[in-house]
């Protein structure tokens, strides 16, 4: 179990909705997992899979969104809320990034997806529409090398913030 398996259980709880039925399927997960990283960019790690492990996916949701949207032609990127999130440590106002392919909103954070029409549903309100290329492009001051430099100097717990 990972991290975000871990996140989707509590959110599912607080929330009273079963995640669980959205959760990746092993074929999708082992696609995203399998992403490779750009190794120009980031030492520490070879793919999304050595990310997921250590949780580094929470919190960098826009990171990981673009590398999911890299790897599938017909994906788009969004920058929003997701009602879902708000409260949590990485996103006290649900700031959230997610890809959406084929009419599924991919949500990189909980490892789930979700028909695009119930989207609103869940609390995910799309602010901003990334354009395609730039939705694809990685920054140098944007990288997953950070979390694993500051692992040692922070809390990487993924439960909720207590009130």
């Amino acid at each position: 179990m990972v991290p975000s398996d871990v996140l989707r259980k509590e959110i599912s709880k607080k929330h009273g909705i079963d995640l669980d039925q959205y959760t990746w399927s092993e074929d999708f997960k082992k696609h995203i997992f399998s992403i490779k990283l750009d190794k120009d960019l980031e030492v520490n790690a070879d793919t999304l899979e050595d990310i997921y492990i250590h949780g580094f996916n929470i919190g960098r949701c826009g990171l990981t969104s673009r590398y999911i949207t890299r790897e599938f032609e017909n994906a788009c990127l969004y920058y929003g809320e997701a009602k879902l999130l708000v409260g949590t440590r990485n996103s006290p106002n649900g700031e959230h990034a997610w890809t959406c392919i084929n009419d599924l909103l991919i949500d990189s954070t909980l490892m789930i997806c979700i028909p695009e029409r119930k989207a609103k549903d869940f609390g995910y309100i799309p602010q901003k529409k990334i354009a395609y290329d730039s939705a694809r492009m990685l920054s140098e001051f944007d990288v997953f090398d950070r979390e694993f430099e500051n692992t040692n100097n922070k809390d990487n717990s993924v439960t909720l913030k207590s009130k």
